[in-house]
């Protein structure tokens, strides 16, 4: 069973993951080398697109104050409040304040967030309504202005139109027996963990990992780090298009290990970087 510690820790290193990954996105000015200034400057932007409710409770804990454009000057005078969290992402001090971590999520564009969300989607059990009754049909034409449907018990046609009806009532019943169904079966993934080459959706609460994949931690879900793929090149790989990078890489014991898109090394933590024409003609080309 998973303690309220251990999925905050999980929570915190989620989001430092994340940062890495966000260090080249559109923010990347804001977060490459983080300053309090900057910090506070990237929070107003994430809250400008942001409609989540969550994030402004979170903003209006931590500052005092509900955020509105006109409230500029007054976050202005509280920059010093993104010292923690500068320094957190900086990797030179920890971080306890659960809403100073929820800022931080916001900040990196972590989901889920806050704390409580993600809780409750990666270590917490949510209800399942697995009750279907179909009791009763009673559509109003007057009040609804949409057609009935009627069953006629006598007449030439009846079963004819008895047929359509319980088919037609049928197909509802399967449809929404179907979609809960998937939900119940195969549900959003939570976690995940690498394996070898690639990630791979696994139980959050698995204590029971064994041999070479035990070494690997299991961490939420990301949409965007859960695509990569560490991959074998050589001299006759495209690794350019139209002048972009095909392929990423990280140095490990000062080799080069190469994966199909951006993100973190899944076992250094490290920010992929873009590949190179040098370390192709280094590390390829002349091996």
């Amino acid at each position: 069973m998973t303690t309220k510690t251990e999925s905050l820790e999980a929570y915190k290193k989620a989001i430092k993951a994340h940062y890495e990954f966000e260090k080249q996105g559109k923010y990347s000015s804001f977060l490459i080398n983080p300053s309090r200034a900057k910090l506070r400057q990237l929070c107003e932007e994430r809250l400008k697109e942001s409609n989540d409710k969550e994030d402004k409770l979170s903003f209006n804990l931590v500052f005092g104050f509900e955020y509105e454009a006109a409230n500029r000057n007054k976050l202005k005078s509280l920059t010093d409040k993104f010292r923690p969290i500068e320094t957190f992402l900086k990797g030179e001090t920890d971080l306890s304040d659960i809403e100073a971590i929820n800022i931080t999520a916001l900040l990196v564009d972590f989901k889920p967030r806050p704390f409580r969300v993600f809780n409750t989607k990666s270590y917490g059990f949510q209800p399942i309504n697995e009750e279907f009754k179909i009791e009763k049909l009673a559509i109003n034409e007057e009040e609804t202005n949409k057609p009935s449907i009627k069953i006629q018990t006598s007449g030439p046609n009846k079963n004819l139109k008895n047929k359509i009806a319980i088919g037609f009532l049928g197909l509802i019943g399967l449809t929404s027996i179907g979609y809960t169904t998937k939900n119940m079966i195969a549900p959003d993934p939570q976690c995940m963990q690498w394996q070898k080459n690639h990630y791979e959706v696994v139980d959050c609460t698995n204590e029971n990992q064994q041999g070479l994949l035990k070494q690997y931690d299991i961490i939420p879900f990301d949409e965007n780090q859960s695509k990569l793929i560490k991959i074998e090149v050589s001299d006759t790989t495209t690794f350019f298009k139209n002048g972009n990078s095909l392929c990423w890489y990280c140095k490990v014991n000062g080799k080069p290990e190469f994966f199909n898109t951006h993100g973190v090394h899944p076992e250094t933590g490290k920010a992929l970087k873009p590949v190179t024409e040098y370390i192709i003609n280094k590390y390829i080309k002349n091996n």
